[in-house]
């Protein structure tokens, strides 16, 4: 169950070992009149589709909310991340308010130990503009299917350090994510903390603005927001120190569709909404 609902059919065919999953959310989207197209590259298959409800305003930025639907091989994927590809089709086609948002379903996000440069979200934030979206702010939603407090990434903090560019970045995610945390105040559990990058990296490193998002059980959110800079267990000098019990249960055969909680989903309902509703002044010129 996830919010009171039983998973849909097509969703329980999404998480079978063999699944072709770029296909079964084609299918899905299409099956359920969502406007959609893919985008093809060298670094993977891209699924770009606008919510039923979307209004758009060239006077402001546009918004584009992400999920990986690639997966460690052989494993379910049910938290990571499954959760939020259902999510993310259910805000298409049952969202409300969307203004100037997108929504895209990612590749080739799991590269353990590679560059972030070949991340399907590296070439996919080099595409954007030639993709109609100019240089929009980008929010990355990664297991996002247990628990009940929202966690808005600080990580991109660590790159301040690497130049003037990558320093502007870093210097406009925290605007976004200033306005993001008004926009989701008072509405759910909130917390900051420099959770390890996954797809936002490859996005920062295309020079676009990437806000990663997490769901955690509250406990554990707390845990996390008050550790100091990235957590030992983020390192590569300390992979198996203690880290939140949520993410001990990624990229195994434990990671499974009993894992979700129905508070998780409500959750991610009301971000998806709000941010979705979300208007940022286009830049000038």
């Amino acid at each position: 169950m996830t919010d009171g609902r039983a998973l849909p059919a097509w969703f329980i065919g999404f998480l079978h070992e063999k699944a072709d999953r770029y296909a079964m959310l084609m299918q899905t989207l299409a099956s359920a009149s969502i406007d959609h197209q893919s985008f093809e590259s060298a670094a993977g298959s891209f699924i770009i589709a606008h919510p039923k409800a979307n209004k758009t305003d060239t006077h402001y930025r546009a918004k584009v909310f992400t999920a990986h639907y690639d997966r460690v091989p052989d494993t379910p994927g049910a938290l990571d991340n499954s959760a939020a590809c259902l999510q993310l089709m259910d805000y298409l086609e049952l969202g409300r308010g969307a203004f100037n948002t997108t929504v895209v379903f990612t590749d080739r996000e799991e590269l353990s130990g590679r560059d972030a440069t070949e991340q399907g979200s590296y070439a996919l934030g080099k595409a954007f503009s030639s993709l109609g979206l100019g240089l929009p702010l980008v929010f990355t939603f990664d297991v996002t299917g247990r628990g009940d407090a929202l966690v808005i990434s600080q990580a991109a903090q660590a790159l301040r350090s690497e130049g003037a560019a990558m320093a502007r970045v870093a210097a406009e995610l925290d605007t976004v994510a200033a306005e993001a945390s008004r926009c989701l105040s008072g509405r759910m559990p909130l917390y900051r903390a420099r959770v390890p990058f996954g797809e936002d990296l490859g996005f920062l490193r295309a020079g676009v603005p990437a806000l990663a998002l997490t769901v955690l059980p509250r406990a554990e959110a707390e845990e996390l927001a008050g550790a100091d800079g990235l957590p030992p267990w983020a390192s590569p000098l300390h992979p198996k120190h203690k880290k939140p019990a949520t993410w001990r249960l990624l990229h195994s055969a434990d990671d499974l569709p009993d894992l979700y909680t129905a508070s998780a989903f409500s959750l991610m309902d009301k971000a998806l909404n709000a941010l979705g509703a979300l208007r940022v002044r286009a830049l000038a010129g």
